[in-house]
């Protein structure tokens, strides 16, 4: 199956399009948290955007570097692991934009995760194991070294597109939401592409921010999404 000109650049439209349905996420007061004067803490309402989580942002623009850089030409499929959801981004925006997507997935990951992938129609190959994801990018790698021409292996936690999602997006949201006043951001760690990219660019905007990312205590959590860092 080839791809022509025409079907690439309106698939570029597309992705342009669905622009609109990412990011530019509310913040909202959590002000029965903690009573003292002159300290606000806010929640960024990531849930409010295509795909229902923050993965929305770095989905969006891996998908997008990798339809303008022809990289999904000739019908290739979109390939990554995910413990569910980056991957339930990426099976919304694909879904949309009509391209193939293969991800593989622990196992162990919920059955809520598991029934939206399943519903949005995707080929989902499950790994077992430790549960981890660590077995889940051993096959995605796999299938993208025996058939190179079939699959796009997009690679989430070493991908830039991650990381500048964030330092372009999350960050820009919050230096303008909050007047440049942020004093703490707080953010938990998985891929760590949220927390770097904000964390980048709101040290380049403001010097004496204080920059807080959270981690399980141990390898062993459970925690879907999270990941314990050595």
């Amino acid at each position: 199956m080839t791809t022509s000109v025409k079907e690439e650049e309106n698939l570029k439209t597309k992705i342009e399009d669905l622009a609109a349905f990412i990011g530019n996420t509310p913040l909202f007061p959590l002000r029965n948290l903690v009573q003292k004067d002159g300290v606000t803490i806010y929640a960024k309402l990531e849930w409010e955007q295509l795909g229902g989580s923050v993965k929305a942002r770095p989905a969006y623009q891996i998908i997008k570097e990798a339809i303008f850089n022809g990289k999904l030409q000739s019908g290739r499929q979109l390939l990554d692991a995910s413990s569910g959801n980056t991957g339930i981004a990426y099976a919304t925006i694909c879904r949309s934009l009509g391209i193939p997507l293969t991800l593989c997935m622990p196992e162990n990951a919920s059955q809520e995760r598991k029934t939206i992938l399943n519903a949005l129609n995707i080929n989902l190959l499950y790994t077992a194991g430790s549960g981890t994801t660590d077995e889940a990018i051993q096959l995605a790698q796999k299938l993208q070294d025996e058939h190179p021409s079939h699959y796009c292996y997009v690679d989430q936690y070493s991908n830039n597109e991650n990381m500048k999602a964030h330092y372009y997006g999350t960050a820009e949201e919050i230096l303008s939401e909050t007047s440049h006043k942020i004093t703490h951001f707080v953010a938990g760690l998985g891929t760590t592409g949220t927390f770097t990219g904000t964390s980048l660019r709101l040290k380049e905007a403001m010097n004496e921010v204080n920059l807080i990312g959270l981690q399980p205590d141990a390898a062993m959590h459970g925690l879907e999404g999270w990941n314990h860092l050595d």
